[in-house]
């Protein structure tokens, strides 16, 4: 006769099996779940530093901190951010420079700096001693390490992250480079 398992041996192997089946179920198919914290304004953009290149266009080093949130237990980060227009009024050349990918661990709401280089173009040939308003409005599409859009705020609902960018610029004679 055989002796019969202990109840220590089959509570040890049901939990062996549990954690064995979370963990394979956590290294394939949990993801995270970060979502925008929406501020009452449009996000502030802080400008760095501004110039004018070579060509008199107008090169400003801007940084963003939007704040995301990650309601999932699985850690992720911001991986990837574009520039979407939302008029044509001023069409400026945008160029991400950096991404903070802070981990983003479960409840913990985080400030992600994007710096971005956003360069207007000005016509200064037909625009002599002109004011010009640029007005800017631009929606950030951001998305996680899985490649999933952060389209969500913290409610469920679906929110967008807006930039404005709003300055008056006075074009002078003085600042056509000589040929």
């Amino acid at each position: 006769m055989s002796p019969r398992p202990h109840a220590f041996t089959i509570v040890a192997t049901i939990v062996g099996l549990v954690v064995t089946v979370f963990g394979v179920w956590w290294a394939n198919f949990a993801q995270p779940d970060i979502r925008y914290v929406p501020s009452i304004d449009p996000e502030a953009v802080t400008e760095i530093d501004s110039k004018v290149d070579s060509q008199g266009n107008f090169v400003h080093n801007l940084r963003l901190r939007p704040k995301f949130i990650n309601v999932a237990f699985k850690s992720g980060f911001i991986d990837k951010a574009e520039f979407v227009p939302e008029t044509i009024e001023t069409l400026p050349d945008i160029k991400l420079t950096s991404i903070g990918k802070t981990w983003l661990r479960w409840n913990q709401e985080t400030p992600v700096e994007i710096t971005f280089l956003l360069t207007i173009q000005t016509d200064i040939a037909h625009n002599l001693n002109a004011h010009r308003e640029l007005k800017i409005e631009q929606v950030l599409a951001v998305f996680d390490n899985t490649g999933k859009k952060v389209d969500h705020l913290t409610n469920g609902m679906f929110g967008r992250i807006k930039m404005n960018f709003k300055q008056l610029v006075k074009i002078q004679a003085a600042t056509i480079p000589s040929k």
